[in-house]
């Protein structure tokens, strides 16, 4: 049985920068081509945080526009992996093969996560193979290039190779800067552009890691009551200023407050959905306000496989955009942390 078009995808904003072009000219002509090159498949790979998934995500409105009716997915090389297992496990890999190899568009993201899953490997071989065979397309995402991915079959590094391959270069001082512009105006941040200029030359990091740098700054500020300005930014990147400290199991603690569930119930294997939100929600609130790693986070909530926390974490910032009483609620879950001023 095969799994139903996305009818709507909303895009974050994102903005492309001269280290996105190349790869943002492949995939959106890999989406809005109808007639797609042989064979189609783009390969992207850049360090973690780099806006891999952004730049992607930011095109799919283009593909559903323009393929309404077509059938494709978005996924972690980690979930393919744990549906196939589970597949395996319960004897229905035909059923495995029909939903995933029909597929019109296939987005797998870390595909670097399948080193030594020789099994697996095989089966994203076959399932490549049909899907380009059929005239659909693929988008892999990695932090590796094809050459360097370790103990991989040769046939499927060959499929890359013979794909477009693109890197995402780190970003240079100018659109460190203009990224912060961007999401400063976009957040509603009061910082002016020689403070954001401070932050873009001291810290040459990912997108994702400049992101959290500039919420951290707003949250301190808010929560001491200071302006953003040179000498307050300056303390807070010498590392002392320190944002709001908590846990994985206070949020959740507070996650299930408010949702008038109990902890219990969260970290179980319940999957109802009056359980699933609130798992969903602080999964997505540990992963933003700890440092916890994706592992972490997923052995407490006694999942076996990371993948569980990058899909809630999509899931919920794809629902913070569409649902104004979700935004309310997670407000309310990070004022009583702490994490904005009451």
């Amino acid at each position: 049985m095969m799994s139903k078009p996305l009818q709507s995808v909303t895009a974050r904003p994102f903005r492309i920068f001269p280290e996105y072009q190349y790869a943002f000219t492949a995939v959106s002509q890999l989406f809005q081509t109808t007639d797609l090159p042989a064979p189609p498949l783009v390969y992207i790979y850049g360090p973690s945080g780099c806006g891999k998934s952004a730049l992607i995500n930011s095109l799919l409105p283009d593909y559903v526009n323009l393929h309404p009716e077509a059938e494709w997915n978005s996924m972690t090389a980690s979930e393919f992996a744990a549906k196939y297992a589970v597949a395996s496990k319960n004897k229905r890999i035909a059923a495995f093969q029909e939903k995933h190899r029909g597929m019109k568009l296939l987005v797998l993201e870390d595909i670097h996560s399948l080193e030594n899953r020789t099994h697996t490997q095989g089966e994203l071989l076959s399932t490549l193979d049909t899907i380009l065979k059929q005239g659909g397309a693929v988008i892999v995402t990695s932090i590796k290039p094809p050459g360097e991915l370790a103990h991989f079959q040769k046939k499927l590094i060959n499929r890359f190779h013979g794909g477009v391959c693109v890197g995402i270069a780190p970003l240079k001082y100018q659109s460190r800067l203009e990224l912060l512009k961007f999401w400063a105006d976009f957040e509603q941040i009061p910082i002016k552009e020689k403070e954001l200029a401070l932050i873009a030359r001291q810290k040459e990091c990912s997108p994702r890691e400049l992101s959290a740098i500039l919420n951290q700054l707003h949250t301190v500020s808010r929560i001491q009551q200071k302006r953003i300005e040179g000498r307050f930014v300056q303390e807070f990147l010498d590392g002392n200023l320190d944002p709001p400290r908590t846990s994985t199991a206070k949020i959740t603690r507070v996650v299930c407050r408010e949702f008038k569930t109990s902890l219990a119930q969260v970290r179980s294997a319940n999957r109802s959905q009056q359980i699933v939100l609130p798992r969903q929600c602080a999964m997505f609130l540990s992963r933003e306000l700890t440092g916890e790693s994706l592992a972490n986070i997923a052995n407490y909530f006694n999942r076996k496989n990371h993948s569980t926390v990058i899909h809630a974490c999509r899931q919920i910032q794809n629902d913070l955009e569409k649902s104004p009483g979700l935004r309310q609620q997670i407000s309310r879950i990070k004022q009583q942390l702490g994490v904005y001023p009451l």
